[in-house]
């Protein structure tokens, strides 16, 4: 009896995935297939913007943050189709608002006069669509790029130093709810805080130095910072296309699409 009940549950589902296939029309079908494709396409091209180029040299850090996500632009100027944040992280695409390259002075609810630019702020719940709720962000989330294969870093460019005072700066300053109210953010707010690079030799000391722990791929360093109350992850650039490639290979399968990076 209970194998009968088994196979009826089984054949409602086969029911309800023939029914949401056949809503599905023509051009939805190719919609989806050339979205997978610029997936794809996307791939090849930001591996080639991480070689070298024709003059032997890495390209700067601005051309990889422009192809993840438009220059000193907000979620409010670009749409879906135009920014690639699923190559980093496919939750970031369900963001709420996001400002790229801009002045932490610049976002009014964070309240903050720091002139400090993030290459990337993103917010999954923004204060300006709450409604009286005490906690203004659920987490905020930082990104930092550096140029390719950079390794001359100076004492004022450490990426995990610059990270450090845009927690503290935003910790600082003071949240507001729509109706204008203050709410200081305080470490009660969550930060997760990226920074995208490969993994040179003064990079990985400064890791350390920040108590971070080495990936188990080797690609990265991780860790948790308590006084800021932020996960903080340092992902090579190969990583990012090499779990980018990870996460979609089912749909490039599906089409028939190459699986190899680069040409």
């Amino acid at each position: 009896m209970q194998q009968d009940v088994k196979d009826e549950e089984w054949d409602d589902f086969l029911s309800q995935l023939q029914e949401y296939f056949d809503k599905v029309s023509d051009v939805n079908k190719s919609d989806l297939a050339r979205y997978v494709c610029n997936r794809r396409a996307m791939l090849d091209f930001l591996y080639t913007q991480l070689s070298l180029g024709n003059d032997g040299k890495y390209r700067r850090e601005e051309r990889v943050h422009q192809i993840i996500f438009p220059l000193r632009k907000t979620s409010d100027d670009v749409s879906f189709d135009e920014h690639n944040l699923w190559l980093l992280d496919e939750k970031l695409v369900y963001h709420v608002f996001l400002a790229s390259d801009k002045p932490l002075r610049a976002n009014p609810q964070l309240g903050t006069k720091s002139r400090k630019e993030p290459d990337l702020l993103v917010f999954d719940k923004a204060c300006a669509f709450t409604t009286g709720s005490d906690a203004p962000y659920s987490a905020i989330t930082i990104i930092e790029f550096k140029r390719p294969m950079r390794d001359d870093y100076d004492a004022e460019e450490n990426p995990f130093v610059q990270v450090r005072q845009y927690m503290q700066d935003i910790q600082e300053g003071k949240a507001r709810t729509r109706d204008g109210r203050d709410i200081p953010v305080g470490n009660t707010v969550p930060f997760f805080c990226y920074i995208v690079s490969d993994i040179t030799q003064n990079l990985e000391q400064w890791a350390y130095d920040f108590e971070l722990t080495r990936t188990p791929d080797g690609q990265g360093f991780f860790g948790y910072k308590r006084q800021y109350n932020a996960y903080v992850e340092v992902i090579s650039y190969s990583k990012m296309i090499t779990d980018a490639k990870k996460r979609n290979a089912v749909f490039f399968d599906k089409l028939g699409l190459p699986t190899q990076i680069g040409r």
